[in-house]
């Protein structure tokens, strides 16, 4: 998404790296941001430095990286491995670094959003996409070992280009024929509400949530 990029500069200030730092990228988004980094990555990708890895067991060792920060991996998560990827990520950091990581707020502040909204519900309809609790993550954070958790929003107004939200609807429709041929309609449904927000509104990236810890 190179119309984010700011966004994933902005969250990397706020995650306040120490220059030289042993970071790992959980979920591998932000290679062109922090090159030096280590890529944790679910599927195969031509990417240096990065390494496979399943959420709930990291192929490291213990206590070996001094940040571990992830932008939006967590929004494709499951709530029922959330916890598992935590204790992972407290694990391969040393004591008393810093866990930073994004998540999408689903609470749009104008109609652009309202559209990513709709998507995201069709998404999460799917299994694809995840909507985690507040309360539930800080839960998580501290049984998984952190604590000093903090947690700040950010508005974001970021409008996602035209070219984009073509990639949205194409698959979409690629959904709702699938769903046609297995003779289901809820897909549809939801399909046409983003279908006719999107044409008049557009289409902008949601809120989201920034989550910091510090591993005791």
């Amino acid at each position: 998404m190179p119309y984010a990029a700011k966004d994933r500069q902005e969250f990397i200030k706020r995650s306040n790296l120490n220059p030289g730092a042993q970071v790992l990228d959980f979920g591998g988004m932000l290679s062109d941001e922090l090159p030096s980094a280590v890529f944790g990555i679910t599927t195969p990708r031509p990417l240096t430095n990065a390494i496979l890895i399943k959420p709930t067991l990291l192929p490291f060792k213990n206590s070996v990286f001094d940040a571990v920060v992830s932008y939006h991996y967590f929004d494709l998560i499951s709530s029922e491995i959330l916890g598992y990827s935590f204790n992972e990520a407290a694990r391969v950091l040393a004591e008393k670094s810093c866990f930073s990581f994004m998540i999408t707020l689903w609470a749009p502040r104008n109609e652009p959003q309202r559209s990513n909204l709709f998507f995201n519900e069709l998404l999460k309809s799917t299994g694809a996409f995840f909507n985690h609790d507040i309360e539930e993550i800080s839960r998580l954070l501290s049984e998984s070992g952190f604590n000093e958790i903090t947690v700040e929003s950010v508005k974001r107004e970021i409008p996602i280009p035209k070219e984009y939200v073509r990639t949205h609807l194409v698959m979409l429709g690629d959904l709702i024929k699938k769903e046609k041929a297995q003779g289901g309609t809820g897909i549809k449904t939801l399909a046409r509400q983003y279908f006719n927000h999107v044409k008049i509104h557009g289409e902008a990236m949601l809120p989201a949530l920034h989550f910091t810890a510090k591993k005791l």
